[in-house]
């Protein structure tokens, strides 16, 4: 978090309007994902995907045809990027599902490690057990011994785990602590919420929760606080220039998103929450200094986003949007052509019918704040994450889809803002 920067918001929007369908498929082996073109309908959300899986497990059951019935397959959900065993290399960590009967289905998270001597390679999977219906994961030092941690939202055991990366084992993981937060957690963000230098978790729920950090025993949390912000996303940052750290949260069921500014009065302390109109259906949200989700029908799919008001600190002009792909679900920001300035990647889970697709917006280069037409490249089979990070030390941005697994489009050199295609790793 930078201090005195004025940070502005991007939302994700997505849709309300589910839909069911069903096919044949051979289906993988348990443990291993499933290409979504063979599969039931694409999931909104978490817990849309566990009424679809109920239904569709329900109408297999009436009838005499096997082939009704779907086979294993695993979602990832969303993929981070970070330091996982202190080698100084950029290493991957996905939140999956395994669905295989009704809910609740067995989480996990897998961590997949930098290659050690080849830039731009990577390790096989490591998958850690965490909760049930994991839906997003996010890395930081959670007990103050230099080593990146993890923590995972679980959605139907309403629950976050935090994994502590074993200190005597670099990138390996001790037994997931599990804390218990309000129904249906979706989104996590971790950062200093009270200005006493050490992390705290900020979970996107039925109420928004906050788990402190226990200063007097490292890596221990107190109990949840409930801010009463129903939400399916959170975003931590200063967003009124104060040096303090912030909250936005974004829910599906309005087209605004919430601010809650941190109270000059007390620390971790905050204001009652503002409301800024959005796109429809925010769902997931980044910040970032931006000027040094979405309909079924991909005509109105888009990004929003909403400048910081230089002239107002923490309030915010009327959002701009931007045109993405059918069913976007996450977006992250980095500079992906080397301009200096920053620039947008959004997952988009698409239809029946399609794989979805990754938009690229680069930003405007005469009109600071403001985005090109965005490029859209197909996925593979259903991109719901997505995180931008130079994952083989050649300086140039890359991006990580969770997609059928995590894969990777590394940026070409000699053509900025340009892409391969993508490389699943960690299989």
């Amino acid at each position: 978090m930078q201090t005195g920067v004025l940070a502005s918001l991007l939302f994700r929007v997505s849709a309300t309007r589910g839909f069911l369908g069903m096919t044949q498929f051979a289906g993988p082996e348990p443990g291993r994902t499933a290409s979504t073109k063979d599969r039931l309908a694409r999931p909104l959300t978490s817990a849309r995907l566990l009424i679809a899986i109920c239904v569709v497990l329900a109408l297999g059951a009436c009838g005499s045809d096997d082939s009704a019935v779907i086979p294993p397959f695993t979602l990832t959900f969303s993929v981070t990027a970070g330091d996982l065993n202190g080698d100084g290399r950029p290493d991957l960590a996905s939140a999956n599902t395994f669905i295989a009967g009704p809910p609740p289905h067995p989480g996990h998270v897998s961590v997949i490690l930098h290659s050690q001597s080849s830039p731009g390679a990577f390790g096989g999977t490591m998958n850690l057990n965490v909760g049930s219906d994991t839906a997003m994961v996010s890395i930081g030092d959670l007990n103050g011994d230099n080593l990146m941690d993890l923590v995972a939202s679980n959605d139907t055991s309403a629950s976050i785990s935090i994994l502590f990366q074993n200190s005597s084992s670099p990138g390996t993981f001790l037994a997931a602590q599990n804390h218990g937060v309000d129904a249906h957690p979706a989104g996590v963000a971790i950062g200093d919420l009270n200005g006493d230098g050490h992390l705290d978790i900020a979970v996107a729920d039925s109420g928004l929760s906050i788990l402190f950090q226990n200063a007097g025993v490292l890596g221990t949390f107190f109990p949840p606080i409930r801010l009463g912000v129903p939400c399916s996303s959170v975003g931590i940052g200063d967003l009124n220039g104060d040096g303090r750290a912030d909250l936005v949260a974004t829910a599906t069921n309005a087209g605004h998103v919430s601010i809650l500014l941190q109270s000059p009065a007390g620390a971790g302390s905050f204001l009652p929450p503002q409301t800024v109109a959005a796109g429809f259906q925010p769902f997931d949200v980044a910040i970032a200094d931006l000027n040094l989700g979405t309909p079924d029908n991909s005509a109105t799919a888009s990004l929003s986003v909403l400048l910081n008001n230089s002239a107002s600190p923490g309030s915010f002009l009327a959002a701009t949007n931007y045109a993405t792909g059918e069913r976007s679900e996450s977006v992250s920001v980095g500079d992906l052509n080397g301009d200096g300035k920053a620039d947008l990647a959004v997952a988009n889970a698409g239809g029946l019918g399609n794989t979805g697709s990754v938009s690229v917006l680069f930003q405007n280069p005469g009109a600071p704040g403001t985005f090109l037409p965005a490029v859209n490249r197909p996925g593979t089979s259903q991109p719901l994450g997505v995180a931008i990070v130079d994952l083989n030390g050649d300086n140039l941005l890359d991006i990580a889809l969770a997609d059928e697994g995590v894969r990777i489009l590394f940026q070409i050199p000699g053509q900025p803002g340009t892409f391969q295609s993508p490389i699943l790793v960690g299989s």
